[in-house]
């Protein structure tokens, strides 16, 4: 066994598992999954080893490779290996500390890696007990098997065999390389020998023979110190003292044989009868077939109900040694004489859980040999002040801890990973959630190992439908706690992953706040097409992702430029965020591209009104240039026409600016050259003119509805006043901009055909979008057009030209 499990550590921790971790989710053509990801960080991580980060990467594996193979046992089995690894070469590392300043820090997290390996083995011996029983074992034949009797009850008892995975947890945790180097340590003290008490018997001999006074016992009764009230010769003394202790300690990790040796190789023969005295009886000559010719020993304690009843007493006896009154308790089931040598939390659970285990053998036991028992004996067991009255409980245990305990095994009952494993022992899986939600909470660093932990437990009880037991929204909340400690550590690779284990309705929230995270466009698009492979929902993590960068802006209606600026204001973070997404949306988006435009509108509406001409130039680029209402997906066709119509706007706008601007150039170049003979400006002239009208003259008006189906949507009220604000600023200030351009090169006709333009009720009477002062200035400007009229005609002496004009 032992040899195979090695095999599979090597295997785990070189990460090559022969299923990639896309083969539950992902098609075969996608190269990605943990085995060929290295993962990235540029964060200084606050993990021992290199091999600790690792981790984070071999647990998704585990993960994907048990959804496959539906193997959930091998799945938490491999979780204690890859944790076990993990704190190997983390205490290899641990004598580098001392050069390097980090002994604090990295015993601190040594401990907390064991504290999760010894989690994964609770709950792997946890499991295999509840779901591992013989159904094989015969029928007890009576008189021939007390073990038998309990192991059928064990059958029908999962609180006793909980308590029984527990206790050998707490054993084979308590088992390490120090704890056997101490207890080696002690044995050294004691010497072999074939009768205990040696030095006291030579004392004894040799005073008889000298006859000397003896302070000493004078027969070898194990009890003698008492009946006579005399004491040992100090050596002996010290020498039981160690050797109680030691087998205590042998017993503390289940090392029953060993415990028995040591007391045989001393010459404590008394307590070496007394450990096997717990022993269950069992006859195998019951179960033998008649044909065997072989003779089976008896095993176990025929009479140990009376036996039981005897260490119960003696084990409180206060003239007995310590560690001989624990042993005593111990076997009986007694804690009280167990809670004295107890010094951490886990010895006080494994010493309150080894009695219960005592205790119920005891009643099962007394139950099935009921009638064998005298009246004396059944008084004294079964009365209100015997047996069921002292008798534990499995749920009790914990409080009984606490009640009982002083204040430092209290906050060491306390701490995150013993609640958790608390609660994973009772199987109470809807506190411990919220214990673990409170510990996330209140924890300000968050605490990776126990993250971990908590994340994959969550996730193995979701996986095996246990979410009846607990709340769903628990559940989201501590797997997006552990999703957001991924983003923060850069283990970006294993993101989508662990996204894609959350329920549909939430996957794109935390899909979108990922991508919001990453700082450049190729990133996004790589996670993009990660997520799709994960069959996260994309199109509505990028329309939350678009929703997100919105941002508060005031659209204020006074408005004091009448010339519009030709320089685009630079583009900030938050607007390349937004551009960035606006690409996402027009890249990615499984549906064309209703939803991009009308967030391309909303952003357009921003720019506009920040004089950000470029982040709109940038958005008209992602659609194409004859985007119609053909070429887009639509519930909606007459909605969609009213987000076309807009989306054009703006490039018809920036049409006219971008001709203005042109005009200037070559009218500034003209002015600088006064020789050349051909005026660029004015042959460019009519192309300014044709881009402004467009806009003035925009089919039933710039930025305007055609139909009133936006009143449905829910941000149409802002978008009717963000518009209505954007053509009271906007068509003044390109009127005011072409009327100075006619001012400058005295075109004094187009200056009158502009003023009538924009008094005409067919052409929606756009001087109403004027104020007061804008007005003003173009009425000015149109009085200059007129008197440079009169002025020619005075010269021309000919009055025809003005009616002309005007007509």
């Amino acid at each position: 066994m032992s040899e195979s499990i090695m095999n599979v550590e090597s295997t785990v921790i070189d990460g090559s598992f022969t299923q990639p971790l896309e083969s539950t989710r992902l098609p075969q053509t996608s190269n990605w999954s943990p085995n060929n990801t290295t993962i990235r960080s540029s964060k200084t991580i606050p993990c021992v080893t290199k091999s600790e980060q690792q981790l984070y990467k071999l647990y998704a594996q585990a993960l994907a490779d048990s959804e496959v193979t539906q193997d959930w046992s091998s799945w938490v089995e491999m979780m204690a290996i890859n944790c076990q690894k993990c704190c190997s070469e983390a205490e290899i590392s641990h004598p580098i500390a001392f050069r390097t300043g980090r002994q604090t820090q990295l015993s601190r997290n040594i401990r907390m890696l064991q504290v999760e390996r010894d989690s994964w083995l609770l709950w792997n011996r946890a499991r295999d007990t509840l779901n591992n029983t013989r159904q094989d074992l015969p029928e007890v034949i009576p008189g021939s098997s007390d073990r038998l009797i309990v192991e059928h009850h064990l059958i029908n008892d999962p609180q006793l065999r909980m308590a029984k995975a527990v206790q050998g947890w707490l054993q084979a945790i308590k088992l390490d390389e120090r704890y056997q180097a101490d207890v080696k340590m002690a044995m050294t003290k004691l010497e072999p020998k074939r009768i205990y008490w040696e030095k006291t018997c030579h004392f004894l001999k040799s005073s008889y023979n000298a006859n000397l006074p003896n302070p000493y016992i004078t027969c070898l009764d194990f009890d003698a110190t008492h009946k006579q009230k005399r004491r040992l010769c100090d050596t002996d003394e010290q020498e039981e003292n160690d050797l109680l202790q030691i087998v205590f300690s042998l017993l503390r990790v289940g090392e029953y044989s060993k415990a028995k040796n040591i007391c045989k190789s001393t010459g404590y023969h008394w307590l070496a009868a007394l450990l096997s005295a717990n022993e269950l009886y069992h006859d195998e000559n019951y179960y033998c077939s008649e044909a065997n010719d072989i003779v089976y020993p008896v095993e176990g304690n025929q009479k140990r109900i009376q036996w039981i009843e005897s260490m119960y007493e003696l084990s409180m006896d206060m003239r007995l040694k310590l560690y001989e009154r624990a042993i005593y308790g111990l076997l009986c089931g007694r804690i009280e004489a167990l809670i004295p040598v107890c010094k951490t939390y886990a010895d006080y659970l494994w010493a309150y859980t080894s009695c219960y285990i005592e205790q119920e053998i005891h009643y099962i036991l007394i139950r099935a040999h009921e009638h064998e028992l005298t009246d004396i004996e059944k008084h004294r067991v079964l009365s209100d002040h015997g047996l069921e009255n002292r008798q534990l409980r499995m749920p009790s245990i914990f409080d009984e801890i606490l009640v009982g305990c002083p204040t430092h095994i209290r906050d060491e009952a306390v701490l995150p990973f013993n609640a958790i494993q608390k609660y994973l022992i009772l199987a109470d899986y809807d506190r411990l959630f919220h214990s673990i939600l409170s510990f996330l909470h209140t924890n300000n660093e968050s605490n990776g190992s126990l993250l971990r932990f908590a994340s994959h437990i969550c996730l193995f009880l979701y996986e095996q439908n246990h979410s009846e037991k607990f709340n769903q929204n628990t559940f989201i909340e501590i797997l997006t706690t552990y999703i957001h400690h991924l983003i923060e550590l850069e283990f970006k690779d294993l993101v989508c992953y662990y996204i894609s284990k959350l329920p549909p309705n939430d996957q794109s929230t935390i899909m979108a706040k990922f991508l919001d995270t990453l700082s450049n466009r190729q990133d996004k698009e790589f996670y993009l097409k990660q997520g799709f492979t994960y069959k996260i929902d994309i199109d509505t993590s990028l329309l939350i992702l678009a929703a997100n960068q919105r941002r508060d802006q005031t659209f204020d209606k006074e408005n004091n430029d009448e010339i519009i600026s030709t320089n685009s204001k630079s583009l900030n973070e938050n607007d390349h965020k937004q551009l960035e997404a606006l690409k996402l949306l027009t890249t990615f988006l499984s549906t064309q591209t209703l939803d991009a435009l009308r967030f391309a509108n909303l952003i357009c509406r921003y720019f506009l009104n920040d004089a950000k001409y470029e982040g709109i130039r940038i958005s008209l680029s992602y659609f194409p240039h004859d985007i119609d209402v053909h070429t887009i997906e639509a519930n909606n066709r007459q909605q969609s026409e009213d987000d076309i119509r807009e989306f054009k706007a703006f490039g018809a706008y920036i049409a006219a600016l971008e001709a203005i601007q042109r005009w200037s150039e070559l009218h500034q170049k003209q002015q600088e050259n006064t020789s050349t003979a051909t005026r660029e400006d004015q042959a460019y002239l009519p192309i300014v003119i044709k881009a402004c009208y467009e806009v003035f003259d925009y089919p039933q008006g710039w930025l305007v509805d055609i139909t009133n189906v936006h009143q449905t949507l829910p941000d149409n009220e802002n978008r009717q006043i963000e518009m209505s604000i954007l053509r009271h600023k906007y068509i003044p200030m390109l009127a005011c901009n072409l009327f100075r351009i006619f001012d400058l090169i005295k075109h004094e006709q187009e200056t009158f055909r502009l003023i009538i333009f924009l008094s005409d009720s067919r052409k929606q009477q756009l001087y109403k979008l004027f104020s007061k002062e804008t007005l003003n200035s173009v009425l000015l400007l149109t009085e200059h057009a007129a008197e440079r009229c009169l002025d020619r005609q005075q010269q021309s002496q000919t009055g025809d030209i003005t009616v002309n004009l005007f007509l």
